[in-house]
């Protein structure tokens, strides 16, 4: 690579079934696929990365050292010890902890509360390329740690009307974080499981004129949650045929825009 710095990119929106957890895992393999080193990260209290990508067991297991320990500043060295190699990326999995609304009010009301997971982070010893971050699907303290740590955020949204409102919401939160924390740079937005039907055109069309930023349409295929359901991205799917290649063309497309913004190069060439 011609950059080691480690970019952080949080993937959010407060309304929940929008996309966030397949966009991150398919972003994450189209960056792995270019050479990047990359790590995943699951704030989200359903651990749906976590789970989708075969690791439930990591997620039900209270026992071990999970997310939510290494959050606690004694304990923040150990998320080295917690990390999970998968076969195209690396993973910080979630933890049934982050569910339990007594540990959540306990963060909360914790001294640098939404600072926790940045300097988790900071205690990483690889240096990755890229972190990507999935949250929950709602405006807590787990969000605002991930976007606090990131500085940089992509809003997945399905292009409903009903979910184009909630865009609004997110962006009073975030404008109500970066007073004390600094600017969170909106890299884009990605609209998933767009169909060709009037609903979905006019509210793109009003999305669009709303917010000044790139937008990426994510069709409805049933080939990213297949890659899923195996515990891969789409760059990682073993099937090969034109969905597939256009799926992978979408999500390269999110990833030039990662590189051109953070000035990357990757070490592989760019399948098209």
């Amino acid at each position: 690579m011609t950059d080691t710095q480690t970019t952080r990119i949080t993937v959010a929106n407060q309304k929940g079934g929008a996309g966030k957890t397949t966009d991150v895992i398919h972003t994450g393999g189209a960056l792995s696929a270019r050479g990047y080193d990359v790590l995943l990260v699951d704030i989200d209290y359903h651990g749906g990365l976590t789970c989708s990508l075969g690791y439930s067991d990591l997620y039900y297991d209270t026992d071990r050292t999970t997310l939510f320990d290494v959050l606690d500043f004694d304990q923040m060295a150990s998320v080295n010890d917690i990390i999970i190699q998968h076969e195209e990326f690396d993973i910080l999995p979630a933890s049934e902890q982050l569910a339990n609304n007594k540990n959540i009010q306990t963060l909360l009301e914790a001294p640098k509360s939404r600072e926790r997971l940045g300097k988790t982070l900071d205690k990483l010893d690889n240096d990755y390329d890229y972190i990507i971050v999935d949250t929950p699907p709602s405006l807590n303290v787990l969000t605002d740690n991930a976007l606090v740590a990131s500085g940089n955020v992509v809003i997945p949204v399905i292009p409903e009307q009903l979910n184009a409102n909630s865009l609004r919401i997110f962006a009073k939160q975030l404008g109500s974080l970066e007073p004390a924390y600094g600017d969170i740079n909106r890299l884009a937005l990605i609209c998933n499981r767009v169909e060709q039907n009037a609903e979905h055109r006019d509210t793109i069309k009003e999305i669009e004129s709303a917010y000044s930023l790139p937008l990426f349409e994510i069709p409805k295929r049933t080939d990213l949650s297949q890659s899923i359901g195996e515990g891969v991205s789409i760059f990682g799917f073993d099937k090969e045929n034109k969905r597939v290649e256009d799926a992978r063309g979408l999500f390269n497309e999110i990833a030039d825009l990662f590189d051109e913004t953070f000035e990357k190069t990757p070490s592989k060439e760019v399948e098209v």
